[in-house]
């Protein structure tokens, strides 16, 4: 499992990396797994584990993270 921060909102937000398309991510008022899926079109999509629904928030999120993660070759 790997650690870092990522910017959302004006805010640093922590992030572990629990599997390779598995994340726990501490926002403010709480903490969430989220889960990073790929459709029949290879188009990355981002849920709430246990949910079947994408936010804008977990997109926002799921945005952040791919980004972190592409400026630090993970």
């Amino acid at each position: 499992m790997s650690s870092f921060h990522i910017q959302l909102n004006n805010h640093e937000i922590g992030v572990v990396r629990q599997d390779e398309d598995v994340f726990i991510v501490r926002l403010p008022e709480k903490t969430i797994h989220l889960e990073k899926r790929e459709d029949n079109e290879g188009a990355n999509h981002w849920f709430e584990e246990g949910k079947d629904n994408e936010t804008t928030q977990t997109s926002e999120i799921g945005t952040a993270i791919e980004t972190w993660l592409a400026q630090h070759n993970d």
